[in-house]
């Protein structure tokens, strides 16, 4: 057997969604465990300032749509 792992969400209907990085998989015989948080735990990681550093690109910078703005800035 082949290992892969993704996190997804169980549906209130029991539903588990497969991501379409996986659609290989679609239809194929599978051996699931599930871990399941804690209580307490956090359901998801916990981002970090300037995780998307580096990939996220400002094309241009403009301030001029800030002037409609203006009566409610200090």
């Amino acid at each position: 057997m082949k290992a892969i792992e993704f996190e997804t969400t169980i549906e209130k209907n029991g539903c588990i969604y497969i991501p379409k990085t996986f659609q290989h998989t679609y239809g194929k015989f599978a051996k699931l465990v599930v871990l399941l948080p804690e209580d307490g735990e956090s359901k998801r990681k916990k981002r970090r300032p300037g995780s998307a550093k580096g990939i996220l690109q400002v094309l241009s910078e403009d301030n001029a749509h800030l002037d409609d703005f203006k009566e409610y800035m200090p």
